[in-house]
């Protein structure tokens, strides 16, 4: 099992890891986060992730999306940008959508994937097409959990030329609906590159993706992420009480939980979060563990407002700046 780093994740601790900003920096040398997201039922979940990016300081946010859900939000959040994709079921219109994507992914350096986007054949066939592997299919026995062999990836296997880690350095952050289309794709793992990933499951994410009742992820989350991470060779942050991010080598338990971040929406203001931070520092473990940070301290004070019931998450992206510049005051 990776090593439980036994350094309190305090203020002193996540300020090494802040990003610093120089004078000088253009919005694209800050770093560019695309934020894949949202869905007709679902529109809210691309505002709170795009809006939590721009909160943590990524320079430029683009959202891919529907018109749909573009013409809903766009209003209420002008200083994104905006690829307007297909909006149709067809894997032509899929491929069309990756197309778009990827000719931005050249100058972005992070990429959010999933809040909102719902399970449909619109939604499978996209991130099909982005990834270079799977395809709607039904769930078969045994269809994830941990693996003998290692990611061949890892190992220098080549990875399809149309995928987004074979065109371009850019990090992936994957959630909500991301992770429940990963859930069903067979052995995932050998798929995709080292170390290019953050996976932000709750625990019953994580016990889909793992083919694992989610009482034995509550149990022990701690080792549930630690060995996931090892398996897959990618960094997980495991959410529900005190978060847990791991590498595979290196394991970080946070040092508080906000019962109020149980309210929908707030794990797409993570997502944002980690993208952002993400786009800046290039650095996968640090950008889950500063947001790990924030998250819980953010939730904390806008309770000492609205109380523990009344926290909703678009509460949580100004809160989380506050937090940001708390650090470094």
């Amino acid at each position: 099992m990776a090593e439980i780093n036994d350094r309190p994740i305090d203020e002193s601790y996540v300020r090494d890891l802040l990003p610093t900003r120089d004078a000088l920096a253009h919005k694209w040398d800050v770093g560019g986060v695309i934020v894949v997201a949202g869905s007709p039922a679902y529109p809210g979940a691309a505002w709170l992730a795009c809006r939590a990016a721009g909160r943590s300081g990524a320079g430029i946010v683009l959202l891919a999306a529907g018109r749909t859900v573009i013409s809903t939000i766009a209003s209420t959040i002008p200083e994104v940008a905006y690829i307007p994709l297909p909006e149709t079921e067809s894997s032509s219109g899929a491929r069309k959508s990756a197309a778009l994507i990827r000719e931005h992914l050249e100058r972005a350096t992070a990429i959010v994937i999933g809040p909102g986007l719902g399970t449909d054949d619109a939604s499978d066939n996209l991130l099909s097409s982005l990834f270079g592997f799977g395809g709607r299919a039904e769930a078969v026995r045994g269809r994830m959990g941990f693996g003998g062999e290692g990611n061949s990836s890892a190992n220098g296997a080549a990875v399809a030329a149309t995928t987004i880690f074979s065109e371009s350095k850019v990090n992936v952050v994957l959630d909500a609906d991301g992770l429940n289309w990963l859930a069903r794709q067979d052995r995932w793992w050998e798929s995709v590159p080292a170390q290019r990933m953050v996976l932000t499951p709750h625990p019953g994410e994580m016990a889909r993706l793992l083919n694992r009742p989610v009482e034995e992820i509550t149990a022990d989350p701690v080792e549930a992420a630690a060995e996931a991470a090892a398996n897959w060779s990618q960094t997980v942050l495991l959410k529900g009480g005190n978060a847990v991010v791991s590498n595979g080598e290196s394991t970080f338990v946070a040092d508080l939980a906000a019962s109020s971040l149980a309210t929908a929406g707030s794990g797409d203001v993570l997502a944002g979060v980690v993208g952002g931070l993400l786009a800046q520092t290039q650095s996968l473990v640090d950008s889950a563990v500063l947001a790990m940070y924030v998250g819980p301290r953010a939730a904390l004070r806008v309770e000492d407002r609205f109380g523990v019931l009344g926290v909703v998450a678009s509460d949580l992206p100004d809160a989380i700046a506050n937090e940001l510049a708390l650090i470094t005051s």
